[in-house]
């Protein structure tokens, strides 16, 4: 389960000068206002756009106190999924690009857990941050000091802060950042949906951006799209990514377990997120409180891209994901499966279960998962319309989220 650090609690509490330290503290009314602001402007529109909400004192406050913390745990948590596949080599220069990074987010959340795993060195890292709004970068060098005095004595890792307007140039974007090198890792959170939106084609246009990026990745290099778990923003990446796939320009490292269309833009009500738990601050559960929001797990919609063809586990015909909760319903419970055949329904009935079978009942979403022996015919022989373990088939969770 997902914590907060206290070095980055340290520094949230420092930048934003209100006490998250002390459960006992009540949060102040002015900020559960503006966290309530927030929430109007990020699901329905409002007056402020982009990141133009660091603008205002209370919304920036806000902003720190609430949702920085969620974002950056976001990060943290596929930064633990993409462990495997970074780089071994100690002490070796590690680039970030941090891309809409507002008060640059995903870079502290690199930074935050490369001292927590030490892979890569903290000290081998070259941050960039790039944004349009000059007030988050200001905030996001006030957050990347504060964080390394935590560390005093040791190099303060390399932060560039580059202020641009992704929608009206990126090939000089791209000459600013550079690709001589090639990044390690880029990390786009919470930004494609806000791209382009008054196109004719926004879904064209975020892929070529993403195409972009791509080619400043290294061979070995990850990029991580990360798009809050609404079912516009997250149909929308999910059609960016089949998109790329069929341009052929990468591989999904995670969630998905194949490279085929997207199974979830078959229906116009589905999409794919993820719920992954976390240890909540007692200052967010105390919010929530005040304002009726949920935030006992963490829900974003994501993608992982490569170049080389990793995968978080190896692609295999009997692999399924989980893309919901696990259903308790009369007499059975039910899951809906992801895999490159589509997005199939199962279920267990009670009086099925067995020693073979037990593992179904820890089934979650975002799981890595293996079943047998699954019936897909009614008691006249007729195709059914959910599939059952029987108490012979076994179920086991190869990989849990």
């Amino acid at each position: 389960m997902h914590q907060l650090s206290p070095a980055i609690l340290n520094a949230l509490a420092t930048v934003a000068k209100v006490n998250i330290l002390d459960p006992r503290q009540r949060v102040p009314q002015s900020i559960t206002t503006g966290v309530s602001k927030l929430s109007e402007l990020f699901t329905r529109g409002g007056q402020y756009a982009g990141t133009a909400y660091f603008e205002d004192p209370l919304l920036r406050v806000s902003y720190l106190f609430y949702y920085l913390p969620i974002n950056l745990s976001k990060v943290e948590l596929l930064l633990d999924e993409l462990q495997p596949a970074f780089p071994r080599v100690p002490n070796e220069e590690f680039r970030v690009l941090d891309l809409g990074g507002g008060p640059g987010t995903g870079a502290l959340a690199t930074l935050d857990w490369c001292h927590s795993k030490s892979v890569p060195s903290p000290l081998s890292l070259r941050m960039t941050v790039v944004d349009h709004s000059p007030q988050a970068l200001r905030l996001c060098a006030e957050l990347w000091q504060t964080y390394n005095k935590e560390y005093e004595g040791q190099t303060t890792p390399s932060l560039q802060t580059v202020e641009h307007n992704l929608e009206r140039s990126l090939p000089s974007l791209i000459r600013t950042v550079g690709r001589e090198k090639g990044y390690d890792l880029i990390i786009v959170q919470n930004l494609l949906s806000e791209l382009f939106v008054g196109s004719s084609d926004p879904i064209g246009q975020r892929t070529t951006l993403v195409e972009a990026l791509l080619e400043c990745l290294t061979a070995g290099g990850s990029l991580i799209l990360i798009e809050p778990a609404l079912r516009s923003a997250s149909r929308a990446l999910h059609q960016v990514r089949d998109k790329l796939l069929a341009g052929q320009h990468c591989s999904v490292y995670s969630p998905c377990l194949h490279d085929a269309p997207c199974p979830a833009l078959v229906k116009p009500d589905d999409w794919c997120h993820e719920e992954r738990k976390w240890e909540i601050p007692a200052w967010i559960a105390q919010v929530d409180r005040e304002v009726g929001f949920i935030k006992d797990a963490l829900k974003f919609s994501y993608v992982i891209l490569r170049k080389d063809g990793k995968t978080l586990v190896p692609r295999n015909a009997d692999y399924h994901r989980v893309v919901s909760e696990l259903r308790v319903m009369k007499g059975e419970k039910r899951v809906w499966l992801c895999d490159e055949t589509g997005r199939p329904e199962i279920g267990r009935q009670d009086k099925e279960r067995s020693t073979f079978n037990a593992p179904f009942d820890e089934w979650h979403r975002g799981a890595i998962v293996r079943v047998s022996e699954i019936v897909r015919k009614d008691r006249k022989g007729r195709p059914a319309m959910v599939g059952r373990i029987a108490s012979s088939g076994t179920a086991e969770i190869v990989r849990p989220a």
